[in-house]
């Protein structure tokens, strides 16, 4: 067996923004792979002796950062030869070519978001007597990848923001995270940082649609916090509600006259929510009578 490193023409591209990078990677495109180590041939007999080798060895293929695994020219100052992801599993897709599942490494993912490494380069094992693909041995993360006219893990067309960051970046200056926080913080609280807008800009049509609703005499004072709390619950009920209700007073207002017939607007107002009540089977479900009675009173 001869070792040759070669590297994807065309992986999964991917949103950096969002931390996301491709389970499921081309390894080596079907047919002939032009390389500098040399060419190979990628074809349903040598990727199926891959993907049995791959089965009967029983353990996952270690994705490394420039090739450290093989040792040697390539190994690391310290030696150590850190993983950047797992190769689970090959998968072989006719005319497409050799791909793998893949388990990334945090670490790994902000490598590829951050552009500090762009591009997979899989150590390919071609049987010398046909050039034939049979084999992985493992895979790199590497910015000097073999194969001609491969393509970036992320495709950063496009990608770059505003004063030259990269949108993980501008992401942690929007949250107000340091450039120490990783992706799954970044995207932690940018999940948080959205609910809250989200939660925000409910509230205010929540507020807006009660306004109205008290304008055109809907509603009264009094029921403004039961009814926050049934939109914030269940906005079509509240719906439901203000097409059956009639009118509780004069359009613009949000209280009944009174000062000087206390009494006798009192008689009036409980009168009126009687009648509300009494003809509305959306209230009946709501609250009971006197409850409603005495709040339309206490609103008056």
């Amino acid at each position: 067996m001869v070792q040759v490193r070669e590297t994807d023409r065309r992986v999964l591209t991917s949103a950096a923004l969002e931390g996301a990078l491709p389970e499921e990677v081309l390894l080596a495109p079907w047919g002939t792979v032009r390389s500098t180590k040399g060419d190979f041939v990628v074809d349903a007999e040598g990727v199926r002796e891959a993907i049995e080798v791959f089965a009967a060895h029983g353990t996952d293929v270690p994705i490394d950062y420039e090739h450290q695994t093989l040792g040697g020219e390539y190994a690391s100052p310290t030696g150590q030869a850190p993983a950047a992801g797992w190769i689970k599993r090959l998968i072989a897709r006719s005319g497409e070519g050799l791909f793998a599942a893949i388990e990334w490494t945090e670490a790994a993912k902000a490598q590829l978001a951050s552009k500090a490494y762009r591009y997979l380069s899989p150590v390919a094992l071609v049987r010398k007597r046909d050039r034939r693909l049979v084999g992985i041995h493992s895979a790199a993360l590497t910015n000097k990848p073999a194969i001609v006219g491969m393509s970036p893990v992320v495709n950063s067309e496009g990608l770059e923001g505003e004063d030259g960051l990269s949108p993980l970046a501008l992401l942690r200056r929007d949250v107000g995270l340091g450039e120490e926080a990783d992706v799954a913080e970044v995207l932690a609280a940018a999940g948080r940082r959205i609910s809250e807008l989200e939660e925000d800009a409910r509230r205010r049509r929540v507020e807006a649609r009660i306004g109205e609703a008290m304008r055109e005499g809907k509603l009264v004072e009094a029921q403004r916090q039961w009814a926050e709390e049934l939109m914030l619950r269940d906005e079509g009920l509240f719906d439901r509600y203000l097409r059956a209700t009639p009118i509780v007073v004069a359009s613009g207002r949000t209280t009944p006259p009174g000062a000087s017939d206390t009494a006798r607007g009192s008689e009036s107002r409980a009168h009126r929510a009687r009648i509300e009540y009494r003809g509305s089977a959306l209230l009946q479900k709501l609250t009971d009578e006197e409850a409603y009675v005495a709040e339309a009173v206490r609103g008056g």
